[in-house]
C-alpha cells in the first residue's frame, strides 16, 4: 500500500517499532499522522485526536490507512 505524508493510519495488532521493539496496547489502540516516509519506514508523529506525538518509526507493513 501507498503512504503519503499526512495520511493517518493505525497498526496492526502485530506491529512492533522498526528496531523490532514491542509497542504498547495503548499506542497501538491509536490512529496516527505519518510525519515522514522512507523507503518502507513510516515516522509516526501526531495523534488523530492531537493529544500524544509518538515520533517513532514503523514498518509500512503493519499500518492500515483510515
Amino acid at each position: 500500500m501507498e503512504f503519503s505524508v499526512g495520511d493517518i493510519v493505525k497498526m496492526q495488532p502485530e506491529a512492533t517499532y522498526f528496531t523490532g521493539r514491542q509497542i504498547s496496547p495503548l499506542i497501538k489502540s491509536q490512529t496516527w499522522c505519518i510525519s515522514s516516509i522512507s523507503g518502507n519506514r513510516v515516522v509516526l508523529g501526531q495523534s488523530s485526536d492531537g493529544y500524544y506525538n509518538l515520533n517513532a518509526p514503523v514498518d509500512a507493513k503493519y499500518l492500515i490507512k483510515v
